[in-house]
């Protein structure tokens, strides 16, 4: 597919430096490894790289032309264009050869800290559900009529984003379900995309570090970018930065969901979907929750139905509100008669790969397996699963190399005060030491506890200490189910639905529900 660069560059404000913008090219590339000949090269400046370094190797490759934001050498008679900022230069150069794909769709973007996925899949299976063709992009997988594949980013960069939309329209999608990261929204993956739904889940202390965010204004500023370019705002009103969000929203529609009616400043909403009368429920072994949905809409009577989920927590209901406030919304605009009862039925039997996901066991303890990598979102869930747990709460879990090391702080203080018994393991060391990491998550529990609390290896018992370190994370998970006893609730937490342990720049296979599964099998015989 060939393109001129002047049709590509429509909208953005660049200089040629040398060459001609008429120049055709035959692919967008911003990585070397994929240059095509006839091409176009676009330098990006990253935290640990800056491709302008690689702009000749571009042209060596097959390069036409480079789009740039600072001088670049390359061969004469290339066509070198520069602009204020190469990151937005690819969102809207890529929407461009890709024909602008997002307009033909229905967008649905969704931010926030915690349950961005499992909002996102519970989208996708009710409009699914109600006749819709749908896409989804995420931190799991890009997905499509049969089409599933891994995604490396929650939200890929654009010129891959373009692609997979593209196809998606091509395939006859006719609503997508994003996740949009703040990294995605800080380094302009999706710019110049408007979303017609853009949801607000929770907001609360992550990605702050090196490579990351700055800091927390900044983690929150970028959140909020999502909505700077959505037609219709919906927020949780529970959330203490949901004004926030709300105030940085250009939207012409605002809608809100929460639990109890109260408004909390959403005033003059164009709906509200609120649950009441919440409860927790613990059934033959089956962890879930129950509650009844509330839909307040502008010259509407109220509407009410009641709502069991197979996921435990009260977070579960809030993923919940949401896939039901932006649901209702498009099923109502769209004429189409499914309601309430018509979800409830779709998320009665809902679950997500490694998102609270519970793995049998017919041992008389529960076993949980969930992504939960930071303090915020482990403290949630363990305070969420003490209310269903009858004996200890054991959890296992590991923290991420060439990460912050705060996050290993805290998350070690909190294991070591709402769990019965901390596991501590290796989760994706990167290029660290695991045992490192593993100290600097001790040093959090020793915030909580004693070093006389700790476990020894040579002779684990749950009955004798507090925390036991275990680098081999299989050995961890296992010593865990086979320690525990009738009414535990074990909790192996940080990687969820990956299936791979990244060391020293390798993946190995690795799946916690896997170990958790063949444990069972070999249990039972």
């Amino acid at each position: 597919m060939e393109r001129s660069l002047l049709e590509l560059l429509a909208g953005i404000k660049y200089r040629v430096i040398q060459g001609d913008v008429h120049t055709k090219v035959t692919d967008i590339c911003i990585d070397t490894r994929d240059m095509v000949n006839g091409s176009v090269f676009i330098c990006l400046k990253g935290a640990h790289k800056d491709s302008h370094a690689m702009a000749q190797q571009a042209v060596y490759k097959g390069a036409l032309a480079v789009i740039c934001e600072k001088p670049v050498e390359v061969t004469e008679g290339i066509t070198v264009i520069m602009v204020k900022s190469t990151r937005q230069a690819a969102a809207y150069m890529s929407m461009s050869y890709y024909n602008r794909p997002s307009e033909k769709m229905l967008m649905i973007g969704i931010t926030g800290t915690k349950g961005k996925t499992t909002t996102a899949y519970m989208i996708e299976s009710i409009l699914g559900g109600a006749g819709l063709k749908t896409g989804l992009i995420g931190s799991i997988e890009i997905k499509y009529g049969n089409i599933s594949r891994l995604n490396e980013n929650t939200t890929p960069e654009p010129v891959k984003l373009h692609k997979v939309l593209a196809e998606m329209y091509e395939n006859g999608v006719q609503a997508v379900i994003m996740e949009v990261s703040s990294q995605a929204l800080k380094m302009s993956r999706v710019s110049g995309i408007i979303f017609d739904y853009g949801i607000f889940t929770n907001l609360s202390r992550d990605h702050i570090g090196k490579d990351e965010h700055g800091d927390m204004d900044e983690y929150i500023k970028c959140k909020s970018m999502l909505f700077e370019q959505s037609r219709h705002g919906i927020f949780n009103k529970d959330d203490e930065h949901a004004l926030f969000m709300r105030n940085s929203s250009i939207a012409g529609r605002i809608s809100c969901f929460g639990i109890g009616k109260n408004t909390r400043g959403f005033d003059s909403v164009n709906s509200m979907t609120y649950a009441d009368r919440v409860n927790l429920s613990l059934t033959d072994g089956t962890l879930g929750v129950m509650f009844a949905a509330n839909i307040c809409r502008k010259g509407e009577d109220e509407r009410r139905h009641v709502f069991t989920l197979n996921l435990p927590g009260i977070f579960s209901v809030y993923n919940a509100l949401a896939a039901i406030t932006v649901c209702d919304i498009i099923l109502s605009e769209n004429h189409m008669s499914e309601g309430l009862a018509f979800m409830a039925g779709i998320l009665a039997d809902f679950s997500v790969k490694g998102r609270l996901e519970v793995v049998t066991f017919n041992t008389g303890y529960s076993v949980i397996v969930d992504y939960a990598h930071n303090e915020i979102s482990l403290e949630l869930l363990l305070e969420s699963m003490r209310k269903y747990t009858e004996g200890k709460l054991i959890t296992v879990f590991g923290c991420g190399g060439n990460r912050s090391r705060e996050r290993r702080f805290k998350m070690g203080e909190v294991s070591a005060k709402l769990s019965d018994i901390t596991v501590v393991t290796s989760d994706n060391p990167r290029y660290e030491n695991p045992f490192d990491i593993m100290k600097d998550i001790e040093q959090g529990i020793l915030t909580v506890l004693n070093k006389s609390d700790m476990i020894a290896n040579d002779r684990i018992s749950f009955d004798n200490g507090k925390y036991v370190m275990i680098p081999d994370r299989q050995k961890a998970i296992e010593t865990a189910l086979c320690k525990a006893k009738k009414g535990d609730m074990v909790i192996v937490a940080g990687k969820g639905h990956e299936t791979y342990q990244e060391i020293m720049g390798t993946r190995y296979h690795m799946s916690d529900s896997e170990i958790i599964k063949n444990y069972n099998n070999k249990w039972r015989t």
